[in-house]
Formats: structure tokens, sequence, C-alpha cells
């Protein structure tokens, strides 16, 4: 078992690339304490093809600084279990204090030993900030090429404050975006990440939509080639929630 005992984490996001976990050796733990209550984004990402690896999240329950069976029991706070080698998210408000991300294996991998390779993203934001959004682009939700209106349904909550979705424009293709059905506040905004690092850089963001309250959201006339991610990002509340993407055709590439 690999312990990474990375400090205090903040907005800006760290980033673990190439560790692994395989038969032998089938758990990676990362410690890490908020000195403020934030909410915790955790992507795990790259992960082997063939392979699967899953995500939990535990606080230190007993403050001993080690993940054992009471923080097991008491500690826990959330997992991620997408199949095969699918990313997996963690979004959750916490309060102050140390806790623990474990990476597991779960199946597959390379070799004889299985092998499962993977990246993984940490960050700390701020509660209800449109400065400080969920900076991790993990590809919860895979929306694929556009050719055609597509709505998807969610839920934000205190134990789920950001949703990701990712997609594409093909040429002479364009979209309006909308998030409907709120019951609290929730935002949007889209991505382009350009360096392919899966977290939000200066000069990535494309759009936002932050109305207040229940009011629906709306990103217009997006027009141009290229992957995208959408977060649906929580301000306040809990709510379920209607992405639509409205494609239509352009008279230019």
């Amino acid at each position: 078992m690999s312990i990474q005992y990375l400090g205090s984490l903040g907005s800006t996001a760290r980033q673990y690339s190439s560790f692994n976990v395989n038969a032998a050796d089938p758990t990676d733990i990362y410690r890490f304490s908020i000195g403020s209550n934030r909410n915790i984004n955790l992507s795990l990402n790259n992960i082997t093809y063939g392979g699967d690896a899953d995500l939990r999240l535990y606080r230190d329950a007993n403050n001993n600084g080690v993940l054992d069976s009471y923080d097991r029991t008491y500690g826990y706070v959330a997992s991620s279990t997408k199949s095969s080698n699918a990313d997996d998210a963690i979004n959750v408000k916490a309060n102050a204090g140390t806790y623990f991300a474990e990476v597991y294996r779960y199946a597959g991998g390379l070799g004889g030993n299985g092998y499962v390779f993977y990246d993984l993203d940490l960050s700390a934001t701020t509660r209800a900030s449109t400065a400080d959004y969920s900076n991790l682009l993990p590809k919860e939700f895979v929306v694929g090429n556009l050719t055609s209106d597509t709505t998807r349904y969610g839920y934000i909550s205190d134990s789920n404050t950001a949703d990701v979705y990712n997609f594409s424009l093909g040429l002479y293709k364009g979209v309006s975006i909308s998030l409907t059905g709120l019951s609290s506040d929730a935002d949007i905004r889209l991505i382009r990440d350009y360096n392919n690092n899966r977290v939000v850089d200066a000069g990535e963001e494309v759009a936002r939509s932050t109305r207040g309250g229940s009011t629906s959201e709306l990103i217009a006339n997006i027009d141009q080639s290229g992957d995208y991610f959408l977060q649906v990002n929580q301000y306040l509340g809990n709510t379920s929630y209607a992405v639509t993407f409205d494609q239509y055709n352009t008279p230019y590439a």
C-alpha cells in the first residue's frame, strides 16, 4: 500500500500521474487536510484500458492520522465505482479536518499481476462561490459527438456538488445548452481543455451562466468545433436538473 502525505489541500489542483495499483498491492492512500469548510473535489482518470480502479473518501474520524477500521466505519464520506476504466469522481461539501482518498484496484489490468495505472487530481474549493468552482475535469458523463438534441438528468447536492459532461462538436455544428427544472441554485460553465491536462486552466473557460435562485441557466450559440466539458455546479441547496444540448447546423466550419 502506497501512502502519499499531501499536507493542506486548497483551490490549486494537485495532480499525481502514472501511479498504479495491482493484485499484490491493490490500494493507494492520499492523506490531506482542509483548514476550513470547503468542497473536496477528486478525479480518478486515465485508468488503464482493460483495468478497473475505484475511489473512496474517508474522514479521519478518530484523529490519529491513520486510515483504520474506525475511519472506514465512522468516517466514510463518499465513493465512486464506475465500471471498467471509466473516470471516477467525488465532489462533496466537507468540514475542516483530515481526510483520506483511497484508490483501489477492482479488476483487470496489465500483466499477470494486473497493474492498473491511473492519474489522480485533487482540489478543495470554496463553497457557494462562482469564483472558485471545482477545477477538475473528469469525464463523468460522456455525451459524445453532438448530432442531435440531447437531454440528460441529474441531481446536485451537498454530497455531489458538481457533475461534468464531456461532448464534442463537429464541423458545421453548433449548440445551445440549458439547465432547467431547478428547485435550488445551480450554475453551468463551459470549458475547453486546450492542453488536455483535465484541469481548468486560465483562458479555458468559454462561457458560464450564474443566474440566482432556481432560475434556469443558458449558454447560447457555441459554434466552434472541438471537445468541451460542461460543469453543472451547486451554488446553494439540493436540486434535480435537466441539462439539454440543443444542437443546430451552421453554414460555416
